[in-house]
């Protein structure tokens, strides 16, 4: 991975080459080496990011509280749309301010309000509070059920607000209860992100789930689901 920075109009510009995971804690070091000099705005320019896995995201959230805690401001420029899936499966993209453009990133520094730019989505997510249970893949005859709220679905995977959460990468077998179906969706997902309390204080504690090998037929039945109650969605929680 590499990192090259430049200046516009005071704004520090971070190109960041290759992929973001656990090897790339030159980001941090980067982005602390700027804030303690004076550099608090700083826009990381994504366009050349070849994967984003899911240690990656805990560095781009150590650099964003790092950034946070000297009172400036971190922004994603030219973010990937598997990116922005993952994002929204851990609710990082309520965190992070995302831009299509670098203008739009750095000009986003000079207004007194800002709004997000909404990139347009590979799958639909709604949000929504549906119940769930759920117990690991694997474990005992009997094993603990476990229960919680769906915050959000979309076919890439689900939100669960609970505080049974487990640890990142534990795979879960799913129950999840759809309004007006026969019975509940049953489907496995991994475990990709337990939120941070200081970055997602709304949605602590709870976890990203992220859908592994859903059927076509399963798959269809989430979007049909979504499709149909997209104009109701519910606030969030």
């Amino acid at each position: 991975m590499g990192i090259r920075i430049r200046e516009i109009k005071n704004i520090s510009i971070l190109d960041i080459d290759g992929r973001i995971d656990i090897n790339s804690s030159d980001i941090i070091e980067t982005v602390g080496w700027l804030t303690t000099t004076g550099k608090v705005n700083l826009v990381l320019n994504m366009e050349n990011v070849d994967l984003v896995d899911y240690s990656g995201l805990s560095v781009l959230a150590i650099a964003y509280k790092n950034t946070a805690n000297h009172k400036g401001h971190l922004k994603l420029v030219h973010v990937s749309l598997p990116v922005i899936e993952l994002f929204k499966v851990v609710k990082l993209d309520t965190v992070f301010e995302i831009y299509e453009d670098e203008e739009a990133a750095v000009n986003s520094f000079f207004q007194e309000e800002v709004e997000r730019a909404h990139l347009r989505r590979k799958f639909k997510r709604l949000d929504i509070h549906l119940s769930t249970k759920y117990k690991i893949v694997g474990g005992q005859k009997k094993a603990k059920l476990f229960d919680g709220k769906v915050l959000n679905i979309s076919a890439a995977g689900i939100f669960i607000y609970s505080p049974y959460t487990l640890p990142i990468n534990t795979m879960l077998e799913l129950e999840i209860a759809l309004p007006d179906t026969p019975s509940p969706l049953e489907a496995t997902g991994r475990v990709v992100w337990l939120t941070d309390k200081e970055l997602q204080p709304h949605y602590f504690p709870g976890m990203g789930v992220a859908f592994v090998h859903l059927t076509p037929e399963k798959e269809k039945a989430v979007i049909d689901f979504i499709d149909k109650n997209i104009t109701h969605r519910a606030e969030p929680f």
